[in-house]
Parts: structure tokens; sequence; C-alpha cells
């Protein structure tokens, strides 16, 4: 279903629950997630948006909280924040940090450094620690060298599974390695939700429920299209892809248009 159909869709809606992922969503992936920045004018609209009436606006990431605050140059008291894949939020400028990541933290340091060790002479391979997980990224590697960068990081891997208290996500082109217990974008989402819901966004006058939107690329996006009740999904990329999605839109230049579109369409309703 096209963006026309979505657009009118939130326009008809006193209540939106705007949820979106970063990379690959509202800034074109990388093969060096340093280079990843967000247009400007599109923060500014963001940033706009967030301050309009019946508008709950959320950025989910899987990068640390502090990394994703510093890549949206806007004033963020009105915007939320979820960092790694939920286990810390920023919510209203109070942070919260899951204290379950929080005790494993050793553990991470220490598989951080064997990762390093094994990943030795591979250029275009490389660790990074985001706090509470790590990404092992290898987007700027050959189809050869990111099975080869696979084969070196195996032992580290399946040792991962008999200790049972890091766990292996695979993300596009990036491997995510996470506390052991469930948690996700989909939780963060549904924490989101409620904390709107205590600030009264979600009120349900006219018996008119929120419209729950959530944007997002990859396969950690589809627990969220999955798992947070009610949500309408958008999965942003290559059509070809698999998703339990509704809608879908060919990357983030068609979410920044849909967002600018949006956004005119309720300034004037205001």
């Amino acid at each position: 279903m096209g963006i026309e159909l979505l657009t009118d869709l939130a326009n008809k809606v006193p209540t939106i629950l705007l949820y979106l992922d970063f990379d690959g969503t509202l800034v074109n992936l990388r093969a060096n997630p340093e280079h990843c920045t967000i247009q400007p004018r599109l923060a500014k609209v963001l940033e706009d948006f967030s301050r309009l009436s019946g508008v709950d606006l959320a950025v989910i990431s899987g990068r640390s909280l502090a990394d994703l605050s510093r890549r949206l140059p806007m004033d963020q008291s009105c915007i939320n924040l979820a960092g790694n894949h939920g286990l810390e939020l920023k919510l209203r400028g109070d942070v919260w940090q899951d204290p379950r990541a929080v005790a494993l933290q050793g553990h991470l340091d220490q598989f951080e450094a064997e990762a390093r060790e094994r990943l030795k002479g591979l250029a275009g391979a490389w660790v990074e620690h985001k706090g509470l997980s790590l990404s092992l990224h290898g987007r700027q590697l050959s189809p050869a060298k990111q099975a080869e960068m696979e084969q070196r990081l195996a032992p580290l891997l399946g040792e991962l599974k008999r200790t049972s208290l890091l766990q292996l996500r695979r993300g596009r082109r990036v491997l995510e390695i996470r506390p052991a217990f469930d948690h996700g974008k989909a939780e963060a989402a549904q924490r989101l939700e409620r904390d709107a819901r205590r600030r009264g966004v979600c009120s349900t006058a006219n018996h008119r429920l929120p419209l729950k939107l959530y944007f997002g690329d990859d396969d950690t996006d589809e627990d969220v299209f999955q798992q947070w009740p009610g949500v309408v999904g958008v999965r942003v990329g290559p059509w070809n892809q698999p998703t339990t999605a509704s809608f879908r839109l060919g990357g983030p230049a068609g979410v920044n248009r849909w967002i600018h579109a949006v956004f005119g369409a309720r300034c004037k309703l205001a």
C-alpha cells in the first residue's frame, strides 16, 4: 500500500504515536555508521512535529542513547529516545537504563576484548562498544570477507549459547551482541506508549484510539510490527524484503516526504 493512503490515514485521527527507527529509516545506511547524518530540514520538521497537539514522537535505535542523541540536532524536550534496542530510554530528558543490562557490562567488556583480538588484521571489520551492547560491523567487507569475519568469531559466538548471558542478533551486515533476556524495540515501543498515556497524550475522547505508527528497515524492527499491539507498521527499504508490516516505503527519502506531508496537513488542522 502506498504513501498517499498512509498519509490520509494519519490525517484522520486526533492522536498519533509516531515511532521511528534511525539508520536506514531517517538516514541512509553508510559503510561507516559514523557517516550517517540527518538532514537539517528533516530534523527541524521532526522537532516542530513533536510539539503539535496529539502527537507523541520517538526515535528507537540500536545505537547507544548518547550516540543517537547527538545525531539529532534539535530541541529534544518534546521527543523521546530509545537506544540500544530499548535497553536505555530518554523520556522528556529523564534517562533510564535497564539494570539487568547494566549488571552484564563486565561480560560485554570481556567479549569485546576477545572479539577485537580475533578480528585483528581483517581490514573493514570493527567492534563498537555501545555501553549496554556490542555491534560487530562488517558493512565495508566483501561477501567473502564477511564469511571470514564470522568464521573468526565462530568459537566466541558458540560460547554465547553455552553461558546464556549474552545473545547474538543479526542486523543488516552487523552482528549485535546483547544481554540474553527478552527485550527489543517492541518492548521499547510499549514502554514509550505507557509513558504517553501517563502524560495524557492518548486521549480516548469520542472513543477514538490513537494511531500507532512505526517505521523501520530491518529484522529488529519486525519485532515491533509483530509484537506492538495495534501498530500500523511501515517497512522501509528494498521491496523484495519479506515483512509483516502493512505498508512499505522505498527508503529514507520516502520517509522524509511522508513526514513533511503529514506535518503540513496536521499544521493546517491545528
